[in-house]
């Protein structure tokens, strides 16, 4: 789950069903999460087939460990209220429900079929 929608186009009330929905998606087709993680992300060069393709690439910065719906919303709300503070507006991230500690991705770098 990316965390890609405006926040300040939000209230606390739309944020909070929002991570809530995000929650619940990912319950019904994982089992429950166990963590969100945090990475900083960019677009790599991917190479100059089909006019030119880029790939996504994230450097591992957070792992916290949730244990409820309810604690899970509250650390995305703070998350996403860090993340989106002036000091961080220069690069982007991407705030994931997940089942495992963050790391560095890809682990492979792909390549064009």
């Amino acid at each position: 789950m990316h965390t890609l929608t405006c926040w300040e186009q939000e209230t606390p009330i739309e944020r909070t069903e929002r991570f809530g929905y995000w929650y619940d998606r990912y319950s019904e087709f994982e089992e429950e999460p166990t963590t969100i993680t945090v990475h900083e992300v960019w677009d790599a060069y991917g190479g100059p087939e089909e006019g030119g393709w880029t790939y996504q690439c994230g450097y591992p910065l957070e792992t916290i460990c949730i244990f409820s719906r309810s604690q899970a919303i509250r650390i995305l709300h703070e998350l996403h209220e860090k993340y989106n503070a002036e000091e961080y507006e220069d690069k982007a991230y991407d705030i994931c429900l997940d089942r495992a500690y963050a790391r560095l991705y890809p682990e492979v770098r792909p390549y064009y079929e």
